[in-house]
């Protein structure tokens, strides 16, 4: 990767050549005007990648020292190998707006050129809930299709539920439930598995003691570490006239 730095007396022209290409994260409304105005444009960094591409960022040298943004960038590039041929990438640098920070600006090269697989990922279900007044158990499979900014697919878990004995017996009611579920992560351009969503329906053959009825399920989960998952949703069972709002912990 070759990397030419022109600063102060050429950063006119290099605001001039980069005006016909469209800043990548241009601020709202007239917020890069008033960006231009506070932290006008003194110098310009740019990167020119061994397939023709480019990558040119614009900064004020109160903001930024030259050396530091050298060696946050050209780690970046290292591993973005997808960066697009003959293109010219036009980034606007400041810490005044969030979409301008540096931080931003390298997730979003990392989130567009890391170079990502698609793959199927089989995982288990298992975790505890608190429904309706009850604690239940909840276990099963998941199967999701990863994508470079989603994951999308499918699970099959059993709310587990056990009833007062009856003669000293325990009888474990198994609730199944079939999932769609979706899955994302805006900050970690490695990962999605940060934020899920769900939608799932009662799928029994035996008749369930917990619910009644048609019954659906919705629910909300987010990663906490490595480790552990917090979800939270609600069932609606009775073909939707009554509610439990459930909240609980996943492993993994």
């Amino acid at each position: 990767m070759k990397r030419i730095l022109f600063v102060s007396c050429l950063a006119l022209l290099c605001v001039f050549q980069a005006g016909a290409q469209e800043i990548e994260n241009k601020p709202f409304g007239n917020n890069l005007e008033k960006l231009n105005e506070d932290f006008p444009v003194t110098d310009t960094l740019i990167f020119d990648m061994p397939n023709e591409g480019k990558l040119i960022l614009l900064f004020n040298n109160k903001e930024y020292e030259v050396s530091e943004l050298e060696e946050k960038f050209s780690l970046v590039l290292k591993e973005t190998t997808k960066f697009p041929e003959f293109k010219t990438l036009v980034y606007r640098l400041s810490e005044e707006y969030p979409q301008t920070k540096t931080d931003a600006v390298i997730l979003d090269l990392e989130s567009e050129y890391l170079p990502y697989v698609d793959q199927l990922e089989l995982t288990a279900v298992i975790g505890m809930d608190f429904t309706g007044g009850d604690f239940t158990p909840v276990v099963g499979g998941r199967m999701m299709f990863n994508f470079r900014k989603f994951d999308i697919g499918a699970s099959f878990t059993n709310t587990v539920f056990f009833p007062e004995r009856i003669e000293g017996n325990i009888k474990v009611n198994s609730n199944w439930f079939a999932n769609l579920e979706y899955r994302w992560d805006k900050s970690d351009p490695k990962s999605n598995i940060a934020n899920m969503i769900g939608l799932g329906i009662l799928v029994n053959e035996n008749k369930s003691q917990l619910f009644k009825g048609t019954t659906v399920q919705a629910y909300y989960k987010r990663k906490l570490n490595n480790n552990i998952s917090l979800q939270v949703g609600v069932i609606a069972t009775e073909n939707f006239k009554t509610f439990y709002p459930t909240i609980g912990i996943r492993f993994w």
